[in-house]
């Protein structure tokens, strides 16, 4: 990083809304991760999917706008531990659409996992006077 600035930085000044989830081989619901504040924009820094149970089941990362942004997306049978497929979107982030959360679609219930989201919010809008 040539700034020499972390992504424990932004989050620090900035709201963090960085959060961990753990996802069941039962489950096929589509979780929020990270919920909608009006008028704030999320950036996602990073992504962190370690596999406990593999299954040939995909997770979909984006946002929670009425046509969905995609920002990440793991392989079909990622295989077990820290997947190759986690990623990291630097310290400033890849923001999401203004006003929305982070979900995480599931393809099928079978794939375990412990998911880790690091992420900070930023007031990007005006509100309405």
């Amino acid at each position: 990083m040539a700034n020499g600035v972390s992504n424990n930085e932004y989050r620090t000044l900035f709201e963090d809304v960085s959060t961990t989830y753990s996802l069941l081989a039962a489950d096929a619901s589509d979780p929020t991760l990270i919920a909608a504040k009006t008028n704030w924009t999320t950036y996602v820094q990073a992504i962190i999917v370690n596999v406990t149970t593999d299954n040939a089941a995909t997770l979909r990362f984006e946002d929670t706008a009425g046509t969905p942004v995609v920002i990440h997306a793991t392989p079909a049978s990622p295989g077990l531990g820290p997947i190759d497929t986690s990623v990291d979107f630097g310290p400033v982030g890849i923001p999401l659409t203004v006003s929305t959360g982070l979900t995480m679609v599931t393809s099928a219930a079978g794939l375990a996992a412990q998911i880790v989201v690091q992420a900070y919010r930023r007031l990007t809008a005006v509100a309405a006077a």
